[in-house]
């Protein structure tokens, strides 16, 4: 293979990684305090993408205007689903996981309501401000701007993210929840409050996510599950609640689908990638940079 079709792929390699990192960041956002994977993720993805084609192409809104929307409408979408499919369960011992049914229910839901709404023909959504989808050449490498926005969008959000839970009093909350939900629920007001705004946040993260992956993808009803499970992937082999091993992972994800198109199809490329999930959590059953729940009394 010529180098510069190697790089090539491996640039769309870390580029759909960084996508993945970026729903892995969203699933720990919303699993810290709660302690629930929410299964309709990848769905929240889907209606960033669709929202940003419905407000930015078809209505000509400019893009920042449109994204500030766009986040606060999936905010508030995400914000039901919490009192709608998840509180109710997580307060009832009997009903622990029963969230891993209710959150895929309502994946179904909106995926049903998006093929109605929006059909399945993908859609173009504009790029960042100040970046493109036009090919550019720097020596055997070749990229679009576009592709090294959706990078940066992905580090900048786990840098934000790692700042304010470490920096914050609201994120250091949000960690000793996560670190004793039992005790937090002594404190039952401000626990609902916290997990409330972490699945907004989730939620508004996944548009974010939408919005900046869409130039790339194009938007679709049908784009949802497959970030879903790639972005699973990710937090699995990158460790729960690592957001930097997510970007790793994700990025190793990325570059084997991307290398292994060459040569394989579609199935067998989706074998070969829980091949190796399974192979490296045979090893770290935690994942790369995860550790084991350890709790202290």
């Amino acid at each position: 293979m010529p180098l510069e079709d190697l790089l090539a792929l491996l640039t769309t390699g870390v580029t759909m990684g960084a996508v993945y990192a970026m729903v892995a960041l969203s699933f720990n956002v919303a699993y810290r305090p709660t302690n629930v994977f929410n299964m309709a993720q990848g769905e929240l993805v889907m209606l960033g993408a669709m929202f940003a084609w419905g407000l930015m192409t078809a209505k000509g809104l400019p893009w920042v205007a449109g994204l500030l929307l766009v986040v606060a409408a999936v905010s508030a979408i995400g914000l039901f689903e919490e009192w709608f499919a998840v509180a109710t369960l997580i307060r009832r011992p009997s009903h622990h996981h029963g969230w891993m049914i209710s959150t895929l229910a309502f994946s179904i839901i909106l995926i049903n309501v998006g093929d109605h709404v929006w059909g399945t023909d993908p859609q173009v959504v504009p790029a960042i401000p100040g970046a493109s989808l036009d090919t550019v050449q720097w020596g055997e490498l070749t990229f679009n701007t576009q592709q090294v926005a959706v990078v940066l969008v992905a580090v900048l959000g786990i840098l934000a993210d790692e700042w304010v839970y470490k920096r914050t009093l609201p994120g250091k909350a949000v960690l000793a929840v996560a670190e004793d939900r039992d005790a937090a629920d002594g404190q039952r007001h401000e626990a609902l409050d916290l997990t409330m705004t972490s699945f907004a946040l989730a939620a508004g993260c996944a548009a974010l996510t939408g919005v900046i992956a869409a130039p790339l993808m194009l938007a679709s009803t049908s784009i949802g599950l497959a970030l879903l499970v790639k972005g699973f992937m990710a937090l699995a082999i990158g460790g729960v609640g690592s957001n930097w091993g997510a970007l790793v992972a994700g990025i190793v994800l990325g570059c084997v689908e991307s290398v292994s198109s060459v040569s394989l199809t579609p199935g067998y490329r989706q074998v070969l990638l829980l091949v190796l999930v399974l192979g490296l959590l045979l090893v770290r059953t935690f994942g790369l940079f995860g550790r084991a729940g350890v709790r202290e009394v």
